[in-house]
């Protein structure tokens, strides 16, 4: 069968950002604007799937561990390379979770899905370039001519269903479940964990620190503590997805029309000759924002009083000063005297900006203690991750098509999905077999009651009530009536090609922001969650049961 047209197949080399493709007869029109500006050239189509941008400098196609070169070299030598199989992708534990959890040591949490995007754009872009070939050549396991012109041509040709970015998602739910000739998914294991595992963690961070700052001014500083320059850039992306309002990175800002904002540092200060000159002077320069550091000498002594001499001097010219910086110190003390003797001045518009490493929990301790802070500059404890720097998500074959062996023996069918499953001696970590797809089930008053796994040809249509079983523990029930299923995954490639309309960045904040709106804030707290119920179908259950014994009679036999 001819492998499947991706969009690599369709574009030349050149400086177009998006290319919007039409739904009635898929002829691409390129353009540096996200929104089609005209009808399709061949059948006037007005309709269209926007995707991400190209860029023919971006190869991807060695962004894997080795051992998925030497997979796929295996495979190909045995002619199993292009059997169909499903991987899901999905996590065993949330982040950052305190407490010591229920009655059962089950800890709650959740995770905000991110990095979809990225992904799409970089699946868009995955080749080998002769470069990558090249390299291929000079290792020692002498890889077959043949075997890197198979390599050459390879594109993804398979279909992803995913989760919609922003969304809250639980422990063992699939995230994202591809369907693909299996040296394909070994291919973009590394790439896809990466940038899901990085971006739906810092996402998350940022998400719960959003959920303490609630309405209050929240900025983005991380960049120079961030692991590199793509998590600091990718890291604000989040950031903004989370609810922040505005960024310190530069480059973030370009990529992704994120709003940007910065001010002065200390060493500005200590290059005049005194704080208040220094003061002076950049009021002069931007006296429509001007928001002077008030430590680096003495915050109430010298700082306070220089800031507002200031903002007297912006007053004279017609200019009202936006904020003060609070940088160091006791936060909640200073922030009080501050705005105490700012009041006293007649400044009450002046706002009170507050950093140093701060998180969610600093944040809701200074809340506690009265802190008069009115925005929040949060840096190395969100870009990091810092409390939890690392994702377990994991990506696993759950089922493949029949082998030739096991066709010619009439153990299965060509159309038959075999279901996968891999035995742990820890429960939790026992895979859940099977191409699956999964329902949030939402109650009358719009609020999610429960996730509900099961097989992708099982329906909740026309159902009145569900029992959701704890996954490993069915003594855990809660019945369900009156209830809404939608289902989460979306399709987002068919036969390699991106068939999801991407939606833009201040459609995917407002998205988190609706789906984080229908969690009761018993499963959203930052110490001691409630655990959220996830539930399996019973037939879905059942198969895992029966995959168990047969795996275990198998290995005692």
């Amino acid at each position: 069968m001819p492998q499947a047209k991706t969009i690599f197949d369709y574009i030349k080399p050149t400086d177009y950002r998006f290319v919007h493709i039409c739904r009635r007869c898929d002829q691409p029109q390129f353009s540096n604007e996200r929104e089609p500006a005209e009808a399709c050239v061949r059948c006037g189509n007005d309709s269209f799937h926007v995707v991400p941008y190209y860029n023919p400098d971006q190869d991807y196609g060695l962004d894997v561990d080795y051992y998925a070169i030497t997979m796929m070299y295996a495979l190909w030598k045995e002619g199993l390379h292009k059997t169909q199989v499903v991987y899901d992708d999905f996590y065993r534990k949330a982040p950052f979770v305190k407490g010591v959890g229920d009655f059962s040591g089950e800890l709650g949490g959740y995770v905000a899905f991110g990095g979809l995007g990225h992904l799409i754009e970089t699946i868009n872009n995955l080749h080998f370039s002769e470069a990558d070939l090249d390299y291929l050549r000079q290792q020692p396991e002498g890889f077959e001519e043949a075997f890197l012109e198979d390599l050459r041509k390879l594109r993804f040709s398979g279909d992803m269903y995913a989760v919609e970015e922003g969304n809250l998602v639980f422990p063992n739910t699939p995230l994202i479940r591809l369907e693909a000739p299996v040296w394909e998914c070994i291919w973009i294991e590394a790439m896809l964990l990466n940038i899901i595992n990085a971006e739906s963690l810092v996402l998350t961070k940022g998400s719960r620190i959003k959920t303490i700052a609630g309405k209050d001014g929240l900025l983005e500083m991380g960049k120079r503590r961030a692991q590199g320059r793509d998590a600091s850039v990718y890291g604000a992306k989040m950031a903004y997805i989370a609810g922040f309002d505005a960024t310190s990175n530069v480059k973030a800002g370009k990529q992704f029309s994120m709003p940007i904002t910065g001010t002065q540092a200390h060493v500005y200060i200590m290059f005049h000759p005194s704080e208040l000159e220094a003061f002076l002077a950049y009021a002069n320069v931007f006296p429509q924002k001007t928001i002077p550091l008030l430590d680096t000498t003495d915050t109430l002594n010298s700082g306070l009083p220089h800031a507002i001499t200031t903002a007297r001097k912006l007053q004279e010219k017609g200019f009202e000063m936006t904020a003060v910086r609070l940088d160091s110190g006791d936060l909640a003390y200073l922030s009080k005297k501050v705005r105490k003797r700012l009041d006293e001045e007649g400044l009450e518009h002046v706002k009170i900006a507050a950093t140093n490493d701060l998180d969610e929990y600093t944040i809701a301790s200074l809340k506690q203690q009265g802190a008069q802070i009115d925005i929040w500059g949060v840096g190395t404890k969100f870009i990091t991750a810092y409390d939890n720097p690392a994702l377990g998500g994991v990506h696993k074959i759950v089922a493949r098509r029949a082998l030739p062996q096991e066709l010619q023996a009439g153990i299965y069918n060509e159309d038959d999905w075999i279901p996968l499953i891999k035995i742990s001696e820890s429960i939790e970590k026992i895979l859940n077999p099977g191409r699956k797809k999964v329902y949030r089930l939402f109650g009358p008053d719009g609020m999610a009651k429960g996730d509900y796994i099961c097989l992708a040809h099982e329906s909740l249509e026309g159902q009145s009530e569900i029992v959701l079983k704890h996954p490993t523990n069915p003594l855990k029930a809660k019945k369900i009536r009156d209830f809404e299923a939608v289902e989460l995954h979306k399709q987002i490639f068919k036969q390699g090609k991106c068939v999801y309309d991407v939606p833009t960045l201040e459609e995917v904040r407002a998205y988190h922001q609706r789906q984080k709106n229908t969690f009761w804030e018993e499963y959203l707290r930052l110490e001691v969650p409630e655990v959220y119920p996830v539930s399996l179908s019973d037939e879905l259950r059942n198969m895992k049961e029966r995959l168990i014994e047969e795996k275990r009679q198998h290995d005692d036999g």
